[in-house]
This record gives structure tokens, sequence and C-alpha cells, in this order.
């Protein structure tokens, strides 16, 4: 059984690993007829599922998660270089960070927004989302999608009495698997979390808690090893959710992630770049070919300095000889020359750049540092350049939709399950702001060109330093002070009038 928690705390080995291409097997869905198909037999076909699970779908997610590291395991596992005085690097690139931090930048670094039509309702949502800090759990979401094709979040109550709260978190891709039926819509039946326990006392065997969520109750199981057996129940508790409370994210119906296609361009780079290195340390550490008659100088020990010379030209890097002579007295000539391997630079420099467009042009995700996204492109260029990337986001952002309603329909059964609470949560709209930058001065132009009106509520929302309803408060502050400051002037000089009146009349 695979330590499926230690991904989670970054030390996972990257050797051993399985290979891309993954088999069919490591990103199946599970599915069975019914609840009652899982329980029977003492949960034997749970069992095996859970062994699948860790055999086939984890070392899937392991080699992914890899990839976002840059411990690339293609070029970490191919073999060394038989020469032992030859260089041997392996240069890996981390494209899968790069590939994942834009899709979960572009639709999340902006905050999803939630509405929903009943006033009671929404103060209930935003009072759910700060408290358990939805911008950032929305970005963490996207970011394994990206990276996994799949993510998990688990809702979950706390607390005694009057004090309990309504909780989600992120749950490990490497611990979570949901279960599906057989019909078309394919509904949740079940869900499973598998953590390893850490072992304290250094015994050296590997436990886990395994945690089964049906749409009524959580069934804990006895602790169990590499050799899982019989799974014993030792708790069932009932959580009043009404549908199982963990939700499943998925980039696209495959649950490919985003840059599990280009792994082999990117293994290809990675090797291209590696052979570079080797070659320009190879040169330097060129072999040294010496011709013609030649004395070479003795060494301190009055053997042949053959050696000592060797050491000579390491030490300093110079290289003296002295010629022989020929029968008529004629000094001989020495000849003194490296041999490098041939390579051909440039050849080598425009494959790593079309390996490196290749990856950015097959994975949909457009390359930032190409010379074409300058600062002087206009906001409809700039909308060309990523308009393949926005025809694939869009899979992944309606997919991430269906699964947020899923959440605040959890939310709704919990809250309409416990005392005072609502009856039903009406369907809350969510509404994904992409972050880019967009040119607000050429559609501002262009409006007031075409004589439209732009409010000025309208102006300061598009500005980055203001706000529209503080600066609406504050003008009408600095009116209402301009209106006191001239009253007090009026006043100040109607009462010098007067002052002067009086002062003639006396």
């Amino acid at each position: 059984m695979l330590k499926v928690n230690e991904f989670e705390r970054d030390i996972g080995s990257i050797y051993g690993s399985s290979q891309y291409p993954f088999s069919t097997q490591s990103n199946i869905n599970y599915r069975v007829e019914n609840i009652e198909e899982l329980e029977n037999n003492s949960f034997s076909l749970l069992t095996k599922i859970i062994e699948h699970f860790l055999s086939n779908q984890v070392p899937r997610l392991e080699v992914l998660d890899q990839y976002a590291k840059g411990l690339n395991t293609t070029i970490y596992n191919r073999e060394s270089r038989r020469e032992e005085n030859k260089a041997d690097y392996r240069r890996a690139h981390n494209f899968g960070k790069i590939i994942a931090q834009f899709v979960a930048g572009y639709t999340t670094s902006v905050p999803v927004k939630y509405a929903i039509e009943d006033d009671k309702q929404q103060e209930q949502v935003d009072e759910f989302n700060t408290y358990n800090d939805v911008v950032s759990l929305d970005n963490e979401l996207m970011y394994d999608v990206a990276k996994y094709g799949r993510a998990f979040e688990l809702q979950y109550r706390t607390g005694k009495e009057r004090q309990q709260s309504n909780n989600v978190k992120l749950s490990n891709v490497f611990e979570t698997f949901v279960i599906y039926d057989n019909t078309i819509e394919r509904n949740p039946i079940a869900a499973v979390r598998i953590v390893q326990v850490q072992d304290i006392s250094g015994s050296g065997e590997e436990q886990y808690t395994v945690n089964l969520y049906t749409d009524s109750k959580i069934v804990t199981f006895k602790n169990i090893t590499r050799a899982i057996g019989q799974l014993q129940v030792i708790d069932d508790t009932p959580h009043f959710y009404n549908a199982v409370p963990i939700v499943e994210y998925n980039s696209n119906r495959y649950r490919t992630g985003w840059y599990e296609d280009v792994i082999s361009l990117i293994d290809a780079y990675d090797a291209v770049n590696s052979d570079t290195s080797n070659y320009m340390t190879d040169v330097v550490n060129s072999l040294l070919v010496i011709s013609g008659d030649f004395q070479a100088p003795i060494g301190k020990d009055g053997k042949s300095g053959v050696n000592q010379l060797i050491n000579n030209v390491k030490k300093y890097g110079v290289l003296a000889l002295q010629s022989g002579t020929d029968p008529q007295g004629n000094s001989t000539s020495i000849d003194a020359k490296y041999i490098n391997p041939e390579f051909n630079s440039t050849a080598s420099e425009n494959y790593q750049q079309r390996l490196y467009k290749d990856i950015f042009m097959m994975s949909n995700v457009p390359n930032l540092s190409d010379e074409s996204f300058s600062g002087n492109s206009s906001g409809v260029a700039m909308r060309y350049k990523i308009f393949g990337f926005e025809q694939a986001i869009a899979q992944t952002i309606n997919s991430f939709k269906r699964s947020l309603g899923k959440r605040y329909e959890l939310l709704g059964h919990i809250t309409a399950n416990l005392k005072g609470g609502l009856v039903e949560f009406g369907n809350v709209k969510v509404t994904f702001t992409p972050n880019l930058p967009y040119a607000i001065s050429e559609e501002v132009a262009m409006l007031m060109s075409a004589g439209v009106p732009l409010s000025r509520k309208t102006m300061y929302n598009q500005t980055h330093f203001t706000d529209a309803d503080n600066e609406e408060a504050n003008l009408e502050q600095e009116e209402h002070n301009g209106l006191d400051s001239k009253e007090k002037d009026s006043q100040h000089k109607q009462f010098d009038s007067e002052k002067v009146v009086t002062v003639d009349d006396e």
C-alpha cells in the first residue's frame, strides 16, 4: 500500500513511480448499483475499491504532482551515462506548475461571486463563505483541478449545541474518492477518505484510518495496515446533510490534468536541455591529445613524468613540452589539441524553442513570456491570443460551477435540518471573473465617441485606487464642508459690515 499522505507533506519519493502514459485504470470512476452493494459481505467490495485506488490511481496522481514540483520522473529515472568521466545532469522544468497556476489564477484570483435572491439566505451564504475563507478554498480547488483533473472538498460541523459552525475544507486527492451509481445521472452514492496515521512509535508499520461517507451517515472503520483484510466498523454517526458531504470537482468529463497531455513534450524538453548541459561540461573536460616527438618532464621520483605533465595541465592550464631532434639534428614538431564531441548548438536551440512553444500550444495555455504579449497590445488583440485557452477553460469552469452548486445544496440541507434553519436554499448564481488585463481606456473612449453616457459611479469602479461608494460619500462630505465654509464666510462678512456701521454711528 502506498503512502498516500506523504505528498501533502512534500516528502514523496520520485523513484519507483509509474511512468507516463498512464493506464486506463489510473483514472476510472468507481460505480456500484447501490449502497447495499458496498455494505454486503462486511464491505468486501469497498475493500477491493480501496486497494484498486491505492495501487492504480495514486501512482498517476503522484506523477502529476511531481511534474508540478519540478521532480519530473522521466528525466530523473533515466539511465546514467555509461562513461564515468562524463557529465550527467538532470535538468527538470516545472511547466506543470506554470500551467496549473495560470489556470487557477485566471479563474479564481478575482474572487468568485455568489448571489441568491433571498436576502436572508444571501446573508447566510456570505457568512458561510467568510467563515471558511472560500476565496482561498476556490483557488486551492482550481489548482488541484488543473494539476490532477480532480479535486475534493468536505463539509462538516464542529462545536457544541448553538456554538456549532458549518465548515468546508479541501480534501487531499491522494486520500479521497467518490463512488457513483450506475444510472445515467451518475449520482454519488458514497465517498471515502483513507488517511495514513503518522508512526510516532517508530514501529515502521503503516496504518490508515478509513471513513465512508454516505448520504446519511459517516462510517469509521478500525485502522488498517498494508494487508487490508476485512474492514471492521467501529463508529456509525449521522450527519444530516441528506447527501454525500464530499463534493468532487473535475476539469472535464475525462478528469485529465491541464498538463497531462504534454508530459511527453516536457520530457523531451528536459532531455535536450540536459544533453546540452552535459555537452557544455564535457567540452571543458575534453580529451587532450599530444602528438609528435617530445620528452616528458621527469617527475620528482626520477621516473617518467607523464602523470606530472597531466597534473600540470589540470592545475595550471599550461602545457610546456620539449621537442626531440631528428638524425640531422633538427627539432621535431609537436602538436597538442583537444578532441571535442561534435554538437550542432543551433539545431539544438531551435529544437528546444520548438518544444517550448509546443508545450504551451498543446496545453492551450498562453506563453506570457512571448514577445507578442507586450504591454502595447490592445484589449481585443490580447483576447485573440488567448482565444484557444478560453475555449478550453470554459469546460473546466462549467464543471466547477456544477460542483459549487452542490456545495450550497449541502449547506441548504444542513440549514433546513437544524432548528431555526430555512426550509430550502434557492439556486445560488455563481459568477467567474477572468483575471485579465482589460483596455478600459479603449472601451470608455469608444462609448464616449458614440455618445453613450457613463455614470460617475461606473467610472470610479474602473479604477484600481477608488471605491465608488466611498468616493461618493467623500464628495458629499466635501460639498457639505464647502457649503459650511461659505456660510461661515458670509456670516463673518455680515458681522464685519454691522460692526463698521456701529462705529460710524458713534
